[in-house]
């Protein structure tokens, strides 16, 4: 975790799927699914 808190890692990389605040509920469907590859959902307001 430190090397994480320190920016000394890149993880952007493991956001494999974006969904904004009002379509909450569809990414979570979609991250339990494990479909299309989900590593990691972001969701963005």
């Amino acid at each position: 975790m430190n090397v994480v808190a320190s920016d000394r890692v890149d993880l952007r990389d493991l956001v494999t799927h974006r969904y904004p605040l009002d379509r909450t509920e569809e990414a979570y469907e979609h991250f339990a699914s494990q479909r299309d590859g989900v590593l990691k959902i972001a969701i963005t307001p």
